[in-house]
């Protein structure tokens, strides 16, 4: 019982208000990333799923971006003042879930009062040094050490990799950090509406085109038309395919085989 409320409690930090407009990312582990189209409008969701088991980084719409490319931000990635302070972050937030949500209850069923406060100590210990690391990766950001001090909660301290690196993101346009982090299939699937919208003359929000070559995506969606077994049709804006039909139930496009 003890070990359930824990994980639920660990799991209600997931717990966040997302503005419109927003594009959430999420990956599983150490695993591909993935992409969600922008929310419609401001709510509150359930985003990680005890992280760092489950990471989900929000891109919130800002005024203006900085002028990144790619190649740039992948470097910074991959760089050592941020790619090691984010590992560091992810293997610490997992052990800490572990230790906070199976070894405390287990430590005191098993030993007792000693066992409980020594998993306890090691708890904070770990606390203190996901904090630690989070307040030096948060420096080179050029944050203040006040942003980290959330993270010493037991129950948030698994998320500091997460804050960390949509902290890095801020400030980058959803499609550099897109074409950045996910497969090429999948950044150029999300990427097709936005395509075809300002290629058809509709509207659509030129933020999401920053920083991407249009006609360069248009040349590589037209070579790229979802796969579908056996004759159907297809969705040119969304990609969704269809058995039969004249439009697309979601975009109201034509659709064509």
């Amino acid at each position: 019982m003890t070990i359930a409320i824990l994980a639920l409690l660990t799991l209600i930090e997931g717990m966040r208000r997302v503005p419109a407009g927003s594009v959430v990312l999420r990956r599983v582990l150490f695993g591909l990333w993935t992409v969600e189209r922008p929310e419609p409008a401001e709510r509150l969701r359930l985003l990680s799923w005890w992280s760092p088991i489950v990471t989900t980084i929000v891109l919130a719409p800002r005024q203006s971006y900085q002028k990144t490319s790619v190649t740039d931000l992948r470097a910074r990635l991959d760089g050592r003042e941020l790619y090691t302070p984010l590992f560091d972050l992810r293997v610490l937030g997992v052990v800490e879930l572990v230790a906070l949500v199976l070894g405390v209850p287990l430590a005191l069923q098993r030993f007792g009062a000693i066992g409980f406060f020594a998993a306890l100590g090691a708890v904070v210990l770990l606390c203190l040094t996901i904090f630690t690391a989070l307040l030096f990766g948060g420096r080179k950001l050029g944050k203040r050490w006040g942003w980290a001090f959330p993270f010493l909660s037991p129950f948030a301290a698994p998320r500091a990799a997460e804050a960390l690196l949509e902290e890095a993101l801020r400030d980058v346009a959803p499609a550099v950090v897109g074409n950045t982090l996910l497969p090429e299939d999948a950044f150029v699937g999300w990427m097709r509406p936005f395509v075809y919208d300002a290629t058809n003359g509709r509207e659509v929000e030129h933020r999401f085109l920053e920083g991407v070559n249009v006609k360069e995506l248009r040349a590589s969606l037209a070579q790229r038309p979802p796969s579908q077994n056996g004759q159907g049709l297809w969705c040119p804006r969304c990609g969704a395919t269809f058995i039969h039909g004249d439009s697309c139930s979601e975009c109201g496009v034509h659709l064509v085989a």
